[in-house]
């Protein structure tokens, strides 16, 4: 694996610093979050907190209401599973696309990004996330889909708020992050495309599962169904 030195901007650390605060549940959903408070609170000028408060808009994590200003993303169960169930679609596709036969470049890149889940102090959420959407795009990428790559781009929101809403502490959700994407990674390496898009239903299907139990809820609870997932 690549020994890669990570300089951040500005913006990028007061976006690291906004997210771990929703994470820790010190930013709630629909909590008002105002440029002074942050300068206040970080030390910094307006213009890296606006920046950043606008990166977390793209990625779906805060939200701009006219006379309101900027608040922390008010999201449902019902929205983060409807987003789970069309990202396992889109992989579902992705997989079909290249037939299941995944480069060995994005294998090795998928490889280096399992290096990292394995060394990660589980206590750094926002890493963990990043990781997880990393892990999942290559496999994206490998389709050739521009708008397929633009769609699951949209839902990037997704894993953040499965780490958010998830009964268990996100230290145990992230500790488990190397073991359980090591298995995807491992039936990768086959190039059996019908054994890659179950291994991909199963993953997904999981998550879902845990979550629902975790909310007392079954798939009957929503307006849709979730067939749409099965491989």
């Amino acid at each position: 694996m690549k020994n890669i030195i990570h300089r951040k901007t500005l913006r990028e650390q007061v976006a690291d610093a906004v997210r771990k605060k929703i994470l820790h549940h010190e930013l709630e959903p629909g909590m008002r979050i105002t440029e002074s408070d942050l300068c206040s609170e970080f030390g910094v000028s307006h213009g890296p907190i606006r920046e950043a408060l606008r990166q977390l808009e793209q990625e779906g994590l805060v939200e701009y209401t006219r006379n309101v200003g900027c608040s922390v993303r008010n999201l449902s169960l019902n929205d983060i599973i409807e987003a789970l169930l069309i990202r396992g679609t889109y992989e579902l596709t992705a997989a079909r696309a290249c037939n299941g036969n995944i480069s060995d470049n994005a294998l090795q890149e998928m490889s280096d990004v399992l290096e990292s889940m394995k060394q990660i102090d589980d206590s750094d959420y926002t890493e963990s996330i990043i990781n997880d959407n990393e892990f999942h795009k290559i496999l994206i990428r490998e389709a050739h889909m521009p708008y397929l790559v633009n769609a699951w781009d949209a839902l990037d929101f997704a894993t953040f708020f499965s780490f958010y809403r998830q009964k268990d502490d996100c230290s145990t959700v992230a500790g488990k992050q190397y073991g359980v994407h090591k298995k995807l990674y491992d039936i990768y390496l086959t190039k059996d495309c019908q054994a890659i898009c179950d291994t991909i239903y199963t993953h997904y299907h999981a998550s879902i599962a845990k979550m629902l139990s975790d909310n007392h809820m079954s798939e009957n609870d929503f307006p849709f169904s979730f067939d749409i997932l099965k491989p």
